[in-house]
C-alpha cells in the first residue's frame, strides 16, 4: 500500500511540473504576443530586458515540461522505479532547460554584448561625416578604432544638419547609431560646423 501511495504522489509531481512548464511557456508566449500589440512598448528602446526575461522564462517552461513528460512516462508507461524516473526527468529535463537557455539567450545575446562594447568605445571619440547627416534624419560617421576604421549610422544631437567631413563629438550610441555633435558645437553661417578633415 505504502509503494502505491508513493508512486501515485510521484505521478501527481511528475503532473504538477509539467503543468508548471505549461503554465510558463504560455506565459512567455502570451507576453510575444502582447508585445506586438500597437502601443505595449513599456521599455526604451534598445532595452532588451523583455526579450531576455521572456526567453529565460521559455526555456525554464521547456525544461520543466520536459521533467513533467519524461517523468510520467518513465513511471507510467516504461514502470521504472521511483529513483530511476526522477533521475531520467530531472537529467532529461536540465539539458532541455541548458540548451534552450544556449539557444534562446547566449548565442543571440553574444552580439548584444559586442554592440555594447563597440558603443563604450565610440563614446567620446571624434568622427567625421562620411554621409551627411540632416536636421531629422540618418547620416553616417567613421572614426578610427587602433588600425582600423569604425562606421556608425548617424543623427544630430542638436538637430540640425551636419555637412559631409565635418568632424563631430559622438555623445553615445544606440542600436549602431552614434548621437554627434560639431566638435566646435557652433554650426556656421550656412547652417553647417566649420569643416576639418579627420
Amino acid at each position: 500500500m505504502n509503494g502505491t501511495w508513493s508512486g501515485a504522489a510521484l505521478v501527481i509531481v511528475f503532473g504538477l511540473v509539467l503543468l508548471v512548464g505549461l503554465v510558463l511557456i504560455g506565459a512567455a508566449l502570451l507576453s510575444l504576443l502582447r508585445s506586438f500589440s500597437a502601443g505595449s512598448r513599456t521599455r526604451p528602446p534598445g532595452n532588451a530586458g523583455g526579450i531576455l526575461a521572456r526567453a529565460t522564462i521559455y526555456a525554464l517552461g521547456l525544461g520543466a515540461a520536459a521533467f513533467g513528460i519524461i517523468g510520467l512516462v518513465a513511471r507510467l508507461l516504461l514502470h521504472a522505479g521511483p529513483a530511476a524516473s526522477v533521475l531520467w526527468s530531472l537529467g532529461l529535463g536540465l539539458l532541455v532547460a541548458f540548451v534552450a537557455q544556449a539557444v534562446l539567450v547566449y548565442r543571440p545575446n553574444r552580439g548584444r554584448v559586442e554592440e555594447a562594447a563597440d558603443a563604450i568605445d565610440a563614446e567620446g571619440r571624434e568622427a567625421r561625416v562620411v554621409i551627411p547627416v540632416p536636421a531629422n534624419g540618418l547620416g553616417e560617421v567613421v572614426y578610427r578604432d587602433g588600425t582600423g576604421m569604425v562606421n556608425l549610422g548617424a543623427r544630430s544631437a542638436a538637430g540640425q544638419p551636419i555637412a559631409r567631413d565635418e568632424i563631430v563629438r559622438i555623445e553615445r550610441v544606440v542600436n549602431r547609431v552614434a548621437i554627434v555633435r560639431p566638435v566646435n558645437g557652433v554650426a556656421g553661417a550656412n547652417g553647417h560646423a566649420d569643416r576639418r578633415p579627420i
